[in-house]
């Protein structure tokens, strides 16, 4: 048989995988590229300009992601559900805003931008466009960040009905959702709360049968039986039934035996600052939380909590000087003047950044919470929460190195 007839042929565009990442697509989601479908846009990275391009590592990409402030503003929704608003802080570690929007390699072509550059044109990237681009940042800021040991979020605010149970589950539903799992919430409130309630599932064991077996938990397949799954892919560990008051060892107990197999721990607080359970949850925390509405109470409590941080001292007054205020939107009625006082009263507070989080019907529902019918809008808000708590755990760890 002719020699040539056994060659193997060179696939030439082979080279040029490499060099291409999945684009965002018009609902704020990764595409997925398959030989069944041609639709799935390729972007070429670093600037490619060759048929071979350089991969870059997951330091790199870190560094690309993370070289600024925290919080990340978007003006218009790309999965075209209601107008997200998350305030831009001052330049600070983990800036996810595009230092050059321009660059057709960061940036999505959606609508008519797609077709007028595939006819040749180079036109400006419009809302959509950058939006689509900020949000791709965020969830692979959230994907490729890893630390050296486990990691503890605490969200926290002295007065009740603020979120701070929906924001626990949801923010560690995003983490495990872009994660592919490795995160747990834990309920480290004094008395019972409700994370047992609005979490996803029936748990026929929560934290007082975790206490009381600590010390014969030896593997994960064990822990299992005291987790509620969430469709997130996040674990949950509420209060199944009646139980004592929890105490700071109890918490940092819990703390140290969960992060020995998830290295993602969310906790949902109480509502006692002064409390010994709480205090032991701030000797586990890398990241502090604090939910408000534009509400005078609601806004009192956190700046309560504030002071209180700050008069303990020592690593209670960095999680303050650090932490991240939602402002989350729950339906009701907002006075202009509330409002405005809520706007410098966060201004002044002297915290790490300021994340809006809108209205959404399923949190407020007060019901069980399955992260898959969330708004679109309310995805990307809590992504975008999500991606700034993520950058304040690598200044966190970068800073305690």
């Amino acid at each position: 048989m002719a020699e040539n007839a056994n060659q193997t042929a060179v696939f030439r565009g082979a080279g040029r995988v490499q060099g291409y990442s999945e684009a965002v697509g018009e609902d704020g989601a990764e595409s997925t590229a398959s030989h069944h479908s041609q639709s799935a846009e390729f972007v070429p990275q670093m600037e490619d300009k060759a048929n071979n391009a350089q991969v870059p590592s997951s330091e790199q990409l870190l560094a690309r992601l993370s070289s600024g402030g925290v919080a990340t503003e978007v003006n218009s929704s790309p999965t075209g559900g209601e107008s997200v608003d998350v305030p831009a802080s001052p330049a600070g570690p983990g800036d996810l805003r595009p230092r050059n929007r321009e660059r057709p390699a960061d940036v999505p072509s959606l609508g008519w931008n797609k077709l007028l550059r595939g006819l040749g044109f180079k036109p400006q990237p419009n809302a959509a466009e950058i939006a689509a681009a900020e949000f791709g940042r965020a969830r692979s800021l959230i994907r490729l960040s890893t630390w050296s040991r486990s990691v503890g979020i605490l969200v926290a605010n002295p007065k009740g009905g603020v979120g701070k149970t929906p924001l626990s589950l949801l923010t560690a539903g995003v983490l495990a959702n872009i994660r592919g799992g490795g995160t747990i919430v834990l309920e480290v409130a004094d008395d019972p709360g409700a994370l047992a309630v609005r979490a996803e599932g029936p748990a026929a064991a929560g934290v007082a049968e975790l206490l009381r077996d600590l010390d014969e938990i030896r593997g994960a397949g064990q822990l299992a039986g005291y987790i509620a799954q969430q469709t997130s892919y996040a674990a949950v560990i509420g209060t199944a039934g009646d139980r004592e008051a929890l105490t700071g060892d109890d918490v940092r107990r819990m703390a140290a035996l969960t992060d020995t197999y998830y290295p993602v721990r969310v906790m949902d607080s109480g509502n006692q600052p002064s409390s010994d359970a709480f205090h032991g949850a701030l000797d586990v925390t890398d990241v502090l939380v604090i939910p408000v509405l534009d509400a005078l109470p609601e806004l009192n409590g956190a700046m309560q909590l504030l002071r209180h941080l700050h008069k303990i001292g020592g690593h209670a007054a960095d999680l303050a000087r650090t932490a991240i205020i939602v402002r989350m939107h729950d339906g009701r009625t907002e006075d202009p003047e509330v409002r405005s006082y809520a706007d410098q009263l966060v201004e002044t507070a002297g915290v790490g950044s300021v994340v809006h989080v809108p209205f959404d019907p399923h949190i407020a529902q007060r019901t069980t919470l399955s992260f898959g019918q969330l708004k679109p809008a309310t995805t990307t808000a809590i992504t975008h929460l999500t991606a700034s708590i993520v950058s304040q755990l690598n200044a966190a760890l970068r800073k305690a190195d």
